[in-house]
């Protein structure tokens, strides 16, 4: 029984009428159930174009672990697709985020995240060359980051300073996440130190709004809180 059909906008429904004859239901009872997911938030309908399936955000925890480790995690198959690789010296932010001197040489790695081959997100990684011998970049294409960076060097991320704020796409961005010119996003900003207290990387990841969302749980008292992102 096939009760959807995929079209550029998406999984959308059949239409009500041909539903109410595969589900063999009355189109009253039919719609009065679509009524409810969609105040449910399961169905959105779009004028002149049908009803659609709602695409659910995934929660993903705010721990400090890969795009890849979270995506295995989930059931997904992480990959990445490299956009550019260069060689820049360290401005002002960049120098005092990884603790260098302003001018000093990064690693800069801009790649698009995928999960089951689906743009999830952008990535930018600033990384310090002198802390990195022979680090190349183009390993960066099939590997995650954390895990080269452990297996290649010893060195292991303890702990980062986040910051996540609401933004729009940009039409090149919009392009490369698949998503509508001008959607919302959401922008992560952190600066990772090793277990060794070094500053190994300043990131920036902009993700699909309607991939992630935010859950943060707040302990009173001077407790620490955990905050989470949603995929």
């Amino acid at each position: 029984m096939q009760l959807v059909e995929q079209s550029v906008d998406g999984t959308r429904l059949l239409p009500e009428r041909d539903l109410a004859h595969q589900l063999g239901v009355a189109r009253e009872t039919l719609r009065a159930a679509m009524r409810r997911l969609e105040d449910e938030g399961l169905l959105q309908r779009r004028q002149g174009s049908g009803t659609f399936v709602v695409a659910q955000a995934w929660v993903k925890p705010f721990q400090l672990r890969s795009f890849s480790e979270d995506m295995r995690e989930r059931g997904l198959q992480p990959s990445s697709r490299l956009l550019s690789i260069r060689e820049v010296p360290a401005d002002a932010k960049l120098a005092h985020k990884l603790r260098l001197s302003p001018g000093a040489s990064l690693h800069e790695v801009r790649r698009l995240r995928l999960a089951d081959r689906m743009p999830m997100a952008l990535e930018t990684a600033y990384l310090p060359a002198q802390r990195l011998p022979g680090f190349d970049p183009q390993a960066l294409a099939d590997q995650s980051l954390y895990e080269l960076l452990a297996r290649d060097y010893g060195i292991h991320m303890r702990a980062a300073a986040q910051q996540i704020q609401a933004t729009v796409v940009t039409q090149e961005e919009a392009r490369l996440l698949d998503v509508a010119p001008f959607s919302p996003a959401l922008l992560v900003e952190r600066a990772v130190q090793s277990s060794t207290g070094e500053a190994i990387e300043y990131g920036k990841s902009l993700y699909r709004a309607d991939r992630y969302r935010l859950e943060v749980e707040v302990l009173r008292g001077g407790g620490e809180a955990a905050a989470g992102a949603v995929p």
